[in-house]
């Protein structure tokens, strides 16, 4: 190979390399940070291509034919390997520890005494991620604070990826049994994803039981093999056009959603349990920024839902959750007009930052104050 086939190879590649690894849809544009390994994987990457010429070459020169192809059958077999390694980790039972039979990912651990002693005012925090934050401990601070003489627990129930029916199944099963005085529950965004039906996430068609949702197990029903990897790792951007924005309104799961908003009122109810809704704060706008996430639910193959949508989702959901607990007398707070879509607080459309999570509580402390709960009102039915 010429010096002057080399240094073009070399310039193209570089190009090439940094060109895809860095755009848009790779996996720096996807992970602010990376790991060691995935440090080293990147200058193995670099340095093994930019050399390659010169390796060849040297190989070439110095090795009879039958040893340099004893060392490409060894390089084929370590591609093997890998793939053999990649699709045992993809398959590995582990990744299945924290599968649950109906909810997917497993509650969470909650430590609380059960049967309640007498002496404790129990608060129980459901809903989504947006829940399993930080939200439940500044509220037991800021409710420890003002009620001094009482001893006050607020247990986080909240989990990643869970909807309405998660929280009322969780409820009913299992968190009903801890006696809890209040409920304190909010969820918009969970349900209304449901009411995308492509992959990766889900399965045409809509299920108004959400049984058409795989949510957390959508690695499982959509594996990835070894060559995919390589090929999303490297060539993402060759590959595959990122999906369009349009419009889209067909927000079916809007009908479980509130269903299921009258089902958790009466069954907090039954068990003697004090509930407070509130909507959920977000910032998305007509002209959002099209991160991950919203990419991530398709309306089809080729298109995703505009920010006019996601803005009209989140507003119609947040109107259902006002009016189910004006309908059933359940007391409300209103957080969507605390944030005022205020993007510093906000880590992404509805996930919030430490100051986000300390209004979050601020807000749900202010309530239970005014409704007197620790001072022994009763919420009226």
């Amino acid at each position: 190979m010429t010096l002057p086939a080399i240094l073009i190879y070399e310039l193209l590649y570089v190009v090439i390399y940094f060109g895809v690894l860095l755009s848009k849809n790779t996996l720096l544009a996807k992970n602010q940070s990376l790991s060691l390994a995935a440090q080293l994987m990147l200058i193995l990457g670099l340095t093994s291509g930019f050399f390659l010429p010169y390796l060849l070459k040297f190989f070439r020169i110095r090795l009879s034919p039958l040893r340099y192809l004893a060392l490409a059958v060894a390089a084929l077999l370590c591609y093997v390997v890998g793939s053999a390694a990649y699709y045992a980790t993809q398959r590995d039972e582990a990744r299945f520890k924290n599968l649950h039979p109906f909810l997917q990912a497993v509650p969470p651990a909650i430590a609380a005494v059960s049967p309640k002693p007498p002496e404790v005012y129990r608060i129980l925090c459901l809903g989504g991620s947006t829940t399993e934050c930080e939200y439940p401990r500044l509220l037991e601070k800021m409710l420890t604070e003002r009620y001094p003489q009482k001893r006050i627990e607020v247990l986080n129930a909240g989990r990643f990826f869970y909807s309405t029916e998660h929280s009322l199944i969780q409820f009913l099963f299992d968190l009903s049994e801890l006696q809890p005085d209040l409920v304190l529950f909010f969820e918009a965004i969970n349900d209304l994803v449901r009411s995308f039906t492509q992959p990766p996430y889900s399965s045409s068609p809509f299920r108004g039981d959400y049984g058409h949702f795989f949510g957390f197990l959508a690695s499982v029903r959509y594996p990835r093999t070894f060559e995919q990897f390589l090929a999303d790792f490297l060539y993402a951007d060759l590959r595959n056009r990122l999906p369009q924005p349009v419009g889209f309104d067909d927000f079916k799961s809007r009908h479980a959603y509130q269903r299921n908003l009258e089902l958790l009122v009466h069954a907090a109810r039954n068990s003697k349990a004090a509930l407070i809704f509130s909507n959920q704060a977000h910032c998305f706008d007509a002209d959002v920024q099209f991160t991950k996430f919203p990419l991530a639910f398709l309306i089809d193959k080729n298109h995703c839902a505009d920010g006019k949508s996601w803005l009209a989702g989140m507003e119609q959901f947040n109107a259902i959750m006002q009016a189910t607990a004006e309908k059933l007398h359940v007391p409300f707070v209103d957080q969507a007009s605390a944030y005022k879509g205020e993007k510093h607080l906000f880590v992404d459309g509805v996930h919030m930052t430490a100051e986000g999570n300390k209004l979050k509580a601020a807000l749900f402390f202010e309530k239970i104050v005014e409704l007197k709960l620790l001072e022994g009102a009763r919420i009226a039915e």
